[in-house]
């Protein structure tokens, strides 16, 4: 769920929004070992297009990429 609202922010271009539902998808990610966050959180850089010149939203894919997936 909180990668969906990431990604909705992602949409409508609010950097805001994809930094925050993003980085509490990551924690939960880490801190369920979740396979299926991690892939959707993977799936949310897709959608980062020209917000991934923001560079809160460049740190939270680089801290997505080290996610690993079972």
């Amino acid at each position: 769920m909180l990668a969906n609202l990431a990604a909705i922010g992602a949409k409508r271009r609010d950097a805001e929004q994809v930094v925050e539902y993003g980085r509490e998808a990551v924690s939960l990610a880490r801190a369920s070992a979740s396979g299926y966050v991690a892939r959707g959180l993977q799936a949310l850089c897709d959608e980062f297009g020209p917000l991934s010149r923001d560079h809160r939203v460049a740190e939270l894919g680089a801290e997505i990429a080290t996610l690993s997936t079972p």
